[in-house]
């Protein structure tokens, strides 16, 4: 396949709170940074036209629940925003190195969102989308707490784009919760920013769409900083799903643990790239990687890609990935207590997904996963 320069849609104007850079620096960057190598290697099963097409489109505010405790402002393009700079000055480059569309999601959008959470919040902050949103930074104040739930809904084929900014300061926590069952384009970004014995836990639910792609950068910045993530998934028949997940240990004493169940049906395109990078001078830390893949079908792809990435002596990680079909003991067993073929087959791929399947949204969750498991299973 010949090589083919990737551009963005339109030149990117900086906007005044990313500080003195200059448009024409910026667009060399984000181009530069779109054809590397490396960039290029994350899209290797990913169409990228379309999703660049998407980032010079208009982006709505996103629909939310606030509760008490939480406020929200709107940060304009040419505002000298403090925290926004704050937030992005010494962290641009590696942004735009590492998340080009992102970073030109910023720089597209006349405003951005920010919400402050300032202390222990008792009810959930509910974001729903249903379409292009604008950028969101979150930022906790120290010791502050947040249940955060996105859902994502729209019409049969509509395009979705997200892009999600945390900020945790020392002895932070969030609980984030999300359920992605579109089924058109549908790109998602997430960048987290772990302080000093900040937690940080990710329940992630997908189906498959027309093209999906979940983009996640966790780094545990400080001592005592914790990333999680549980994610299941069920990629229906000529669906597609590409999840490219880092997580990055930038100090000593820190853990985290991932852990992905997928699923995939007849003619579904599946990739999993995960990557646990841990920095120079960042002993005993403990990094766990899981990610299990299940196949419901001859025609089903299945790319996965476990990485570490390790500069430090006095570590303890691991990582795994397995991809098979339905375990014929399993399968056995079940029919030796008389069930049924068909259904045991529904069962058992219903059981492992719900491994994975916790969190506030796990019960809606579970719910569209095993009907969507059912559905494959009958019509095979």
């Amino acid at each position: 396949m010949a090589h083919v320069n990737l551009e963005l849609p339109a030149a990117a104007a900086p906007p005044k709170w990313f500080g003195t850079v200059t448009e024409q620096s910026l667009n060399q960057q984000l181009n530069g940074a779109l054809n590397h190598k490396m960039h290029r290697e994350r899209w290797k099963y990913t169409r990228v036209p379309p999703v660049l097409a998407l980032l010079k489109e208009p982006g709505a505010p996103f629909e939310t629940q606030l509760p008490e405790g939480v406020t929200l402002r709107h940060v304009a393009h040419d505002s000298m925003d403090t925290p926004a700079q704050v937030f992005f000055g010494e962290a641009l480059a590696e942004t735009l190195q590492h998340a080009p569309e992102a970073t030109a999601w910023l720089c597209y959008q006349p405003n951005v969102q920010v919400l402050d959470v300032e202390a222990e919040v008792s009810e959930p902050l509910i974001l729903k989308g249903a379409a292009l949103h604008q950028p969101l930074i979150i930022r906790l104040a120290a010791n502050a707490s947040l249940d955060l739930h996105e859902i994502y809904d729209g019409n049969e084929g509509s395009s979705q784009l997200q892009s999600i900014w945390i900020d945790m300061q020392p002895g932070s926590r969030v609980q984030h919760s999300r359920n992605s069952f579109t089924t058109g384009t549908h790109w998602q970004y997430l960048r987290v920013n772990i302080g000093r014995d900040a937690t940080y836990h990710l329940h992630n639910h997908s189906a498959g769409a027309e093209l999906r792609r979940q983009d996640m950068q966790l780094i545990c910045a400080a001592p005592g900083a914790h990333a999680e993530v549980t994610s299941a998934a069920f990629i229906g028949s000529k669906t597609h799903l590409d999840q490219q997940i880092t997580v990055e240990h930038r100090a000593a004493h820190t853990t985290s643990e991932q852990t992905f169940h997928n699923i995939a049906a007849g003619g579904a395109k599946v990739t999993f790239n995960g990557r646990i990078h841990i920095h120079e001078h960042c002993a005993s830390v403990d990094a766990n990687l899981s990610n299990k893949n299940l196949s419901l079908g001859d025609n089903a792809v299945i790319n996965t890609k476990p990485e570490l990435e390790i500069y430090t002596d006095d570590v303890k990680c691991s990582h795994g990935a397995t991809v098979g079909s339905l375990d014929q003991d399993h399968l056995f067993y079940c029919a030796s207590r008389g069930i049924a073929p068909q259904q045991a087959r529904t069962l058992l791929s219903q059981a492992f997904l719900q491994v994975c399947t916790l969190g506030p949204l796990a019960e809606s969750a579970q719910q569209f996963l095993q009907q969507q498991a059912q559905s494959e299973v009958e019509g095979g």
